[in-house]
């Protein structure tokens, strides 16, 4: 919507960042439900087979906790209208809880056999990573400021949880180091396909609700 573009066109300009979007395009993938969802599931595996079943449990509680809400605000305001004009608020960024709450578990446990320090030098790369995966969401106009912010905190809740549950990982094994990268080069080699995650979720809104039409950001803000 025109809103949305006009926020992220005001973020490109603060953030200095005038030049055509196509480095935003790159980045915004990474928070996708189709390349998030398996690396969580390889990562995953990798630390229950380490022996960490308490860290794996509160990981995937937790991202599926985070995830459902997520879902929910976004049935709430399509379904219904539900939302806040005041922040501009029409759901949780479902890219940016995804990134924030897989990016730093990954990075942490990829530099277990390191130092603490290091450990947790990963983690907070991790966020930053995530972070820049939220603004791209909002340069490309596909979310308002506070639904990236809200969705970065949940994440960053969620890795929190997890980590902390891992006080002392062991050393991953090897498939595990090497199913990211493999992963992130068959998604931008085009290898990969995007989930229709926003498709299946104005279905479901549209279906609970009754309503033909989804509500959209105009209608929030037109209120």
């Amino acid at each position: 919507s025109n809103n949305r573009a006009d926020a992220g066109a005001g973020l490109t300009m603060l953030l200095g960042l005038e030049q055509p979007l196509a480095l935003w395009r790159v980045v915004t993938p990474l928070g996708s439900s189709s390349l998030m969802l398996p690396l969580l599931v390889v990562v995953l595996a990798g630390i229950w087979r380490a022996g960490h079943t308490v860290a794996a449990r509160t990981w995937l509680g937790g991202v599926l906790v985070a995830a459902g809400l997520t879902l929910v605000s976004k049935i709430l305001f399509m379904g219904w209208g539900i939302g806040s004009a005041t922040l501009n608020f029409t759901g949780v960024s479902g890219h940016a809880v995804l990134a924030a709450s897989v990016f730093p578990v990954l990075l942490h446990w990829l530099l277990a056999p390191q130092p603490a320090p290091q450990r947790y030098l990963g983690l907070v790369l991790g966020l930053l990573l995530a972070g820049v995966v939220a603004a791209s969401r909002v340069v490309l106009g596909a979310h308002s400021a506070s639904e990236v912010i809200i969705a970065w905190a949940m994440g960053l809740l969620v890795s929190l949880l997890a980590v902390r549950a891992m006080p002392a990982p062991g050393s991953p094994p090897r498939w595990v180091r090497l199913a990211p990268l493999l992963l992130l080069f068959s998604f931008h080699t085009g290898a990969a396909t995007y989930l229709p995650s926003h498709a299946w979720e104005v279905r479901l809104s549209l279906a609970l609700s009754g309503h033909a039409q989804p509500f959209t950001r105009q209608h929030l803000l037109l209120r």
